[in-house]
């Protein structure tokens, strides 16, 4: 499998490392941008905590701006 960022573009196919986990895009090693997943956990009085290790997540650079943007109502 062949990165789409790469093919988009007309430059040299490149192997994918990866997929985009929102949209599932192929993705090389130079357009696969890695985030930090807060994951958390529910305890008593049912108050979400955030664990100290985070996942990992993959995205293409169009999903990771779409995801970051900032949301209307809240400080940038």
């Amino acid at each position: 499998m062949h990165c789409y960022e790469c093919s988009k573009k007309d430059d040299v196919p490149r192997d994918a490392v990866g997929l985009c986990h929102h949209c599932s895009a192929a993705l090389c090693a130079e357009h696969a941008c890695l985030v930090a997943d807060p994951v958390t956990a529910i305890y008593p009085l049912m108050r979400p905590t955030e664990l100290p290790k985070h996942a990992r997540l993959l995205l293409c650079g169009t999903c990771k701006a779409a995801l970051e943007q900032p949301r209307p109502g809240r400080a940038a």
